[in-house]
């Protein structure tokens, strides 16, 4: 779920709950309702996602909204299953959440962990998070972050880490996607599980992922990653 909390958007207050349904009549698709006054009744579901043709099925939805009210989707597409993540997911709505673009999506041939794991003996995905910069310092940003096993787009490497894209023009592109963790690549170690946010007032970012370069393959440390130029470069994440 996700409110809109922008001052300076005509929908604020609105409130946005998306999820996916494993039933008919939109079976393992993106749907999002909206509620207008405050959860008292909610909107007749929209499907988002149904444009991507998944394989398999979208899941892992996450929520955000822009300084003028507007809402973005962004989810994993399985192209088959069992399987890693195949792709990202992408959608916006500009009038309120009345009404969605078609879905599309933004980062092709990546390689998630949800079936492959990693050395840990818990459970994990590769479902993207993501940041809006409402602050207005100095140009409003949309981030992605997500657990990858190698390079989103070029599918290569052997170590999972954490990468982040950002659109600058309300999601219509994406950047190529940088490496968050930047410790040196060493073979076996991993970075997962990320979830990012955004300075209302300032627009800096942080990112807080599971780590274990100074530990055993058994174990991991808590990170945090901060950028303050927007996520435009790597320098300041750490």
């Amino acid at each position: 779920m996700w409110i809109d909390n922008s001052i300076t958007s005509p929908y604020e207050g609105n409130l946005y709950v998306a999820w996916t349904p494993f039933e008919e009549p939109d079976d393992a698709e993106i749907v999002i309702s909206r509620s207008t006054n405050d959860g008292v009744s909610w909107s007749t579901p929209l499907n988002l996602s149904s444009a991507v043709s998944a394989g398999s099925h979208n899941q892992g939805v996450n929520l955000q909204t822009g300084p003028n009210g507007e809402v973005y989707a962004v989810w994993t597409i399985y192209d088959s299953w069992p399987s890693d993540e195949a792709a990202l997911g992408f959608a916006k709505s500009t009038n309120g959440g009345v009404s969605y673009s078609t879905g599309t999506r933004i980062i092709n041939n990546i390689r998630g962990i949800r079936t492959t794991e990693t050395s840990k003996n818990h459970r994990v995905n590769s479902f993207p998070s993501m940041a809006v910069d409402i602050s207005g310092v100095p140009i409003m940003k949309f981030i992605c972050c997500m657990g990858e096993r190698c390079v989103p787009g070029t599918n290569t490497g052997t170590n999972i880490s954490v990468y982040c894209s950002r659109s600058t023009n309300g999601g219509a592109s994406w950047s190529t996607p940088i490496r968050v963790n930047q410790n040196p690549y060493t073979a076996g170690k991993e970075a997962y599980f990320p979830w990012i946010a955004c300075d209302s007032e300032t627009g800096a970012l942080s990112v807080v992922f599971y780590d274990d370069r100074n530990v055993s393959s058994t174990q991991c440390e808590v990170f945090c990653a901060n950028s303050f130029d927007g996520g435009l470069t790597c320098r300041r994440f750490c």
